[in-house]
């Protein structure tokens, strides 16, 4: 490579799509200083896997990146997630399908966004800002089969190198923000082979279709009086897959089918292959409509991946798909790249205002937390089966919201103070791995997810999986506004409030997967023999059919079966 440098920076950021655009955004309105060039190959940002942003990334857009008012101007404020879920034979119209869903909006608004729009909004605004966003810029030497090496030269003391065809960059902190074609990650093989979560999925945009608000019977529509179901991402849920429906305008819609090869494996290799698909199930064929349009096609047949290094005292970064891509429900991308985007920005501060002592602190403790967020979404083997029922999938989706409201959306609102303190103060050599690893939280989640898998082999065994699949309706409200969780969402954090709330998340959890049980042996309900049987400690794994014994009682329970 040439010594000669024809641009130089401070900061490199290699990808301009959303989690590339947003930290060059963000470091120009923190430190404007900075001298920050992004650069992409691409000159127009296509279509991609779309998916909804949650609450972390509507905080970080409204409050750090200052993009709040162009998002409600040009894009969805969403109305809420709606989980849609059907017969065996998947026949149900919309209208009869039980539903999972909020009487109206939430209090913290959240955002369906356009993605290629705001990526080319962002490169605007920066350029606005003093940023230099070279699109159409390719990385040089560095297709799938060639070695990053050639036009990567990491030099933490004296400037990274990066050879393009804009010419020898040279910047101080370098970051690789391209998604899974990233070539820091390829060039210092960070990224494993991991079939934990076979998750794969076919998409496509499709012009012509039917509105949400548009299908069904006139209760069924007057159900939701206050912005109808047109402006919500919904989910369809199947057994072993589930289908998403993102609204792109009145007309244009998103669509896309995840699945887990462990249990399904639809065959696509085109948007007429996907069409199909959704057309086996009768709700989607009547959104779909008589002629839709199709304008785009994708597909991944392997979503796991994780970086085993994101960020590195040598000056370089990993943010967005380059480091992490999970399942795309629950807007985890967005979570993810939001939190790292802002790790990254305080590692730069830290290290350009003399503490850089801070440093391997920080990078030992970004690292624990990444880890962290991957291992504890990863989707068990029994967790794509479960998404199929409404009973199933509704105790573990309130679990999981509560448990969501009580820390994750409270870390992000405060900037992970907690994590930097730790970072900062705790050097290498602290107890925090195994504390954060194999912490009450994680333990919660993996009793949670044995649990909901004993509950879907229950309900098997006595033919009720699809039995609360037609008619139903439940208010998210009643998890996702939880009125001791959102009266904290909002201060500051407190550690002695928090495992309580999770105590109290798991007891409602329980109660509710056997009351079910109850329910469908024809018993009545006993509080008593409940509180008297169940064990608050989930460490204790206690199986759920023991616990539904123990609340029928034996003698009853014997007089059932007989």
């Amino acid at each position: 490579m040439s010594d000669e440098a024809d641009i130089r920076c401070d900061v490199l950021i290699i990808g301009a799509g959303l989690a590339g655009g947003s930290l060059a955004r963000q470091l120009s309105l923190e430190q404007p200083d900075l001298d920050v060039v992004v650069v992409d190959r691409v000159t127009e940002f296509p279509p991609g896997l779309d998916e909804a942003s949650g609450e972390e990334f509507s905080n970080y857009a409204n409050r750090v990146l200052r993009i709040g008012p162009y998002l409600r101007k040009h894009h969805h404020v969403s109305s809420g997630t709606r989980f849609f879920f059907d017969s065996r034979e998947r026949d149900l119209p919309i209208d009869r399908m039980s539903e999972i869903g909020g009487l109206s909006p939430h209090p913290i608004p959240t955002y369906l966004i356009d993605r290629p729009a705001v990526e080319q909004a962002l490169c605007e605004m920066n350029r606005r800002n003093g940023v230099r966003v070279l699109l159409g810029t390719t990385v040089l030497d560095c297709g799938p089969d060639e070695s990053p090496a050639e036009a990567i030269s990491l030099d933490a003391e004296n400037g990274h190198r990066v050879r393009t065809s804009a010419g020898v960059i040279t910047c101080r902190w370098l970051v690789d923000a391209a998604g899974e074609e990233s070539p820091l990650t390829r060039m210092l093989d960070l990224v494993a082979e991991d079939d934990r979560n076979p998750i794969a999925a076919a998409w496509g945009r499709f012009e012509g279709c039917v509105s949400l608000d548009d299908l069904g019977g006139k209760a069924w529509r007057q159900r939701v009086p206050h912005w109808g179901r047109a402006s919500s991402m919904a989910y369809f849920m199947y057994r072993g897959y589930w289908i998403w429906l993102f609204p792109i305008s009145e007309t244009t819609y998103s669509i896309g089918v995840v699945f887990d090869r462990r249990h399904v494996q639809p065959e696509f290799g085109s948007n007429e292959e996907l069409l199909a698909f959704l057309r086996e199930h009768r709700a989607l064929g009547d959104i779909l409509g008589p002629s839709p349009r199709p304008l785009s096609y994708g597909s991944r047949a392997r979503f796991a991946r994780f970086a085993r290094q994101q960020v590195s005292e040598q000056r370089w970064f990993l943010t967005g798909n380059a480091g992490t891509v999970l399942d795309p429900m629950f807007a985890t991308s967005s979570w993810l790249f939001t939190e790292n985007n802002k790790l990254i920005a305080e590692f730069i501060k830290s290290d350009r205002t003399g503490r850089g002592h801070q440093l391997p602190g920080m990078v030992h403790h970004y690292g624990i937390r990444m880890r962290s967020r991957y291992e504890k979404l990863l989707n068990s083997p029994g967790h794509y089966l479960a998404k199929g029922s409404f009973d199933t999938w509704s105790a573990w989706l309130a679990l999981r919201n509560r448990v969501y409201y009580n820390r994750i959306v409270p870390d992000a609102f405060e900037d992970h103070r907690i994590l930097l303190h730790f970072a900062r103060t705790h050097g290498t050599d602290c107890q925090c791995d195994d504390q954060v690893m194999g912490g009450k939280l994680s333990r919660l989640l993996k009793s949670a997810d044995r649990l909901t898998e004993e509950f879907a082999r229950l309900l098997d065994s006595r033919g009720m999986f699809y039995s609360c699949n037609d008619g139903m309706f439940l208010d998210s409200r009643s998890f996702d506004q939880d009125e001791v969780l959102m009266a904290k969402v909002h201060r500051r954090r407190d550690w002695a409030l928090e495992l309580p709330a999770d105590e109290r998340t798991y007891e409602i959890f329980c109660r509710t997967l056997v009351r079910r049980l109850v329910e469908i042996s024809g018993a009545a309900w006993d509080e008593a023999r409940f509180k008297a049987v169940f064990d608050p400690d989930w460490d204790g794994h206690q199986p759920l059919e023991e616990l539904y014994r123990g609340t029928v009682g034996q003698q009853r329970l014997t007089q059932h079966q007989s």
